[in-house]
């Protein structure tokens, strides 16, 4: 399993001591802003994916119910911690590609 973003044409060690003879060459693009607006103007809405109190203010409560099979902490994961300054900061970098317009460039 390669989780390396180097081209494999050179060891670690080599990399670690600065003795590489080839060429290296990231395998990933950092890409400039796409977006004319600033990270910092984007509002990040978070929400909860199963907000259990908010169902049982409607009169639903299940929650009794993924108590008893053990499974809250599964929903304790959905409901997660969000990485707003991560989404800021693919939001303005973020493009779209056309499949027909990339495969003529490709061809």
């Amino acid at each position: 399993m390669a989780s390396s973003s180097l081209v494999p044409d050179t060891t670690m060690q080599e990399i670690a001591q600065g003795t590489s003879t080839q060429q290296e060459t990231h395998a990933y693009e950092i890409k400039g802003r796409t977006m004319s607006l600033e990270e910092w103007d984007l509002n990040v809405q978070v929400e909860r994916l199963v907000d259990f109190r908010s169902l049982s203010l409607n009169g639903c409560n299940i929650k009794e119910y993924y108590e008893y099979q053990d499974l809250i902490h599964y929903f304790n994961i959905l409901n997660g911690p969000t990485y707003e300054n991560l989404i800021r900061h693919f939001w303005v970098r973020a493009s779209i590609y056309d499949k027909h317009a990339t495969q003529q460039e490709m061809d």
